[in-house]
């Protein structure tokens, strides 16, 4: 029973280490581009913190994972862990957790990546989109603790899924709100409004010969 409750300590602290990645991800980049400048700084530590976290909450979901292979206390082999929807034990709610984990995994690699891709115009295009699976990956992993985990009706637990589901909640909503508040700015309605002058002062160029 020893690894069946340390697979269950490594799942809530993997939890718990998600939704401060998932905080700190969008507090970082769901300010404006002036608060950004005044706030260098702090944005940097804040982004530090977040590649922090979701490092540790990798190393502590393959923690979780090896302890539950490893313990006989469920049925959960290596290709039920892998492959999803197909464990001996909870088979749905272990699903979820598995789908969650490569959602995380896509985050984390494009994240590393993020660098790299910065020099291609369409892989620039595609990272947001792609880092955005973090958003999919969280509600996953929180339903898969509630359909997998034992400890789901204790009221510690309902605490700590109550308080990350509201810390989640928040730092999407202050995001939505600094982007809707960007995107109705001076700065930029300025932008738009010199993007389309510039497009209506194109002059019209033609090519070929002329009879």
């Amino acid at each position: 029973m020893t690894l069946w409750f340390l697979a269950r300590a490594a799942g809530f602290m993997a939890l718990l280490g998600a939704t401060v990645a998932v905080c700190l991800g969008a507090t970082a980049s769901g300010s404006s581009p002036s608060t950004r400048v005044r706030r260098r700084n702090l944005r940097l530590l804040l982004q530090l913190t977040h590649r922090s976290a979701a490092v540790v909450t990798l190393a502590l979901l393959a923690l979780h994972a090896v302890l539950l292979i490893l313990d006989a206390h469920v049925n959960i082999s290596v290709p039920g862990a892998l492959v999803p929807f197909t464990a001996g034990y909870r088979g749905v709610a272990v699903g979820l957790g598995t789908l969650a984990v490569y959602c995380f995994a896509v985050v984390a690699v494009s994240g590393a990546l993020r660098g790299r891709l910065a020099g291609s115009s369409t892989a620039a295009r595609w990272w947001r989109p792609v880092h955005a699976l973090a958003y999919a990956a969280w509600p996953l992993a929180m339903a898969h603790g509630l359909l997998a985990g034992t400890d789901t009706h204790a009221r510690w637990a309902w605490f700590l899924y109550g308080g990350s589901a509201l810390a989640v909640l928040v730092a999407i909503w202050r995001r939505l709100s600094a982007e809707e508040k960007h995107a109705t700015g001076p700065l930029t309605a300025w932008r738009d409004l010199h993007r389309r002058r510039s497009r209506q002062n194109t002059p019209f160029v033609t090519t070929g010969r002329h009879s």
